[in-house]
């Protein structure tokens, strides 16, 4: 009985420590949000039309990890954009937002902009906030039924797997993968029930290179991979 109560405790201390080490990491590499303007212009084509495309999400969207705001992936993709037409990008997205605060906080802004594109990245937060599955399907669904009479394309992208194992150990990389996935099958549901573009951003999150300093936003290498996933043209 000892013994058995000797390895409960040991396996106690273990789990304390990796959860507890993980997000000690990421505070102790904090990495800020690149500068940038929340409407900036890309392109000068006084002959071309501007289209407008609003990028709602967190700190994935902001780009934290990225090493300047143009090496991110909302930036990249109005740089493709803008191969045919200049592009007013409004990027609404904030660290730490859930899916909550996209409904509440950044959609009316976003269909006040009448885009006519708009990508969404929103769900790791909510999985770091343990949120339930259903509360992020309604928020999620809420979202996109408004995106939807906009009238503007919309791109939902998959939540990725975030977390390199130098930081996530077991069990956690099992159930944080586990988790996300869960939560992609919601993505692409409500993806599907509006006909919206499913964007899998989870198979390119284990890249090597892919993440930055805090082992867990991306690097310029990993935006720049989500960035070539995403069809705009």
């Amino acid at each position: 009985m000892k013994k058995l109560l000797f390895i409960l405790l040991i396996i106690a201390v273990y789990l304390n420590l990796t959860y507890a080490y993980f997000y000690q990491f990421i505070r102790e590499h904090h990495l800020a949000s690149p500068t940038h303007e929340t409407k900036i212009i890309v392109g000068n084509s006084p002959k071309a039309q501007t289209i407008k495309y609003v990028s709602l999400g967190d700190s994935l969207t902001e780009g934290v990890g990225a090493s300047a705001y143009q090496k991110t992936y909302p930036y990249l993709l109005a740089r493709k954009l803008s191969s045919k037409n200049n592009v007013e990008l409004i990027n609404l997205s904030r660290a730490g937002d859930t899916s909550e605060d996209v409904l509440v906080n950044q959609l009316s802004q976003a269909l006040l902009a009448k885009p006519d594109l708009v990508t969404l990245l929103i769900g790791v937060n909510d999985i770091h906030n343990l949120k339930s599955l259903k509360e992020f399907e309604n928020n999620l669904s809420q979202i996109a039924s408004s995106l939807k009479n906009s009238g503007a394309r919309i791109y939902i992208l998959s939540v990725p797997y975030l977390g390199s194992p130098k930081i996530v150990y077991f069990p956690y990389n099992f159930l944080l993968d586990l988790r996300t996935k869960q939560f992609n099958t919601v993505v692409k549901k409500v993806a599907t029930d509006i006909k919206a573009e499913y964007i899998d951003l989870y198979s390119l999150s284990k890249s090597v290179g892919f993440y930055s300093s805090d082992q867990l936003h991306p690097s310029d290498f990993g935006y720049e991979e989500w960035s070539k996933s995403i069809n705009v043209n």
